[in-house]
């Protein structure tokens, strides 16, 4: 677990410890998520914070110019993927390649965008077993007892794709990983990326609640949920980041 920590408080310092550093080598993809977030918040702030969702057909049927929200989501998504994919470029690149700038192509966002799909299908499709496990358990012993198994489930999944992960850092540097590579080069770090996993799911559970808190219906509520959600993207791609430079760079915390 002192592992995990110190990657995860590694991961946190990358970020912050030079804030303006941070925000010029992602700029492209922080510029793009605000606009798409300016014309999101214009639309439907409630859309924006969190507040309001797309299972709500009543609140999204009062949305005017709904027909926008799809490309601003869009692009936000866009942004992301940049911001993120030049945050590994910024901390990976040794300095001879430097030159070539952070911002990533549209090559190495198409790959990274394919990747991201990749192991979304892989681990989706390994969780519907367990997911009819918990849909029976929930059947036979209710929804309490349900999601308390559902919770070591969980983190199996996240485990298994975090494992494989280190596909995404490598294709952002022009390197191509296959998942087998990933596995293996993540074996000698595989309880330490569970701790993580636990870190992050408790980490994650306090911002959920520290917002659900602060968070209304309104611009200034909608503008700090997107603030939160890119600088908690920064800190993933970092421990991304750091898993990989250890497992297949052989770097120190």
């Amino acid at each position: 677990m002192s592992h995990a920590i110190r990657i995860f408080t590694h991961a946190v310092s990358m970020v912050f410890r030079d804030l303006g550093a941070t925000l010029r080598a992602t700029s492209v993809g922080v510029i793009l998520i605000a606009l798409a977030s300016a014309l999101l918040i214009a639309i439907a702030p409630g859309l924006a914070s969190g507040v309001t969702t797309f299972d709500d057909p009543e609140a999204l049927a009062q949305i005017p110019n709904f027909g926008l929200v799809v490309p601003a989501f869009f692009l936000m998504a866009i942004g992301y993927l940049v911001m993120i994919a030049a945050w590994h470029r910024f901390v990976l690149l040794p300095n001879d390649r430097r030159d070539e700038g952070f911002t990533p192509n549209a090559g190495i966002v198409l790959g990274y965008l394919g990747r991201s799909i990749l192991l979304g299908l892989a681990v989706g499709l390994l969780a519907i077993p367990l997911f009819v496990v918990i849909g029976i358990v929930g059947a036979g012993a209710g929804e309490v007892v349900a999601s308390i198994v559902a919770i070591p489930l969980i983190a199996l999944m996240g485990w298994l794709l975090l494992r494989w992960s280190l596909i995404l850092p490598a294709c952002t540097i022009g390197r191509k990983m296959t998942f087998k590579e990933s596995w293996e080069a993540s074996k000698p770090l595989a309880g330490t990326i569970f701790a993580i996993m636990i870190i992050l799911a408790v980490v994650d559970f306090a911002l959920n609640f520290a917002m659900a808190a602060v968070i209304t219906d309104n611009v200034i509520s909608a503008i700090i949920s997107i603030i939160v959600s890119v600088f908690y993207a920064l800190v993933s791609a970092s421990i991304l980041t750091t898993l990989y430079g250890i497992a297949v760079e052989g770097r120190e915390v």
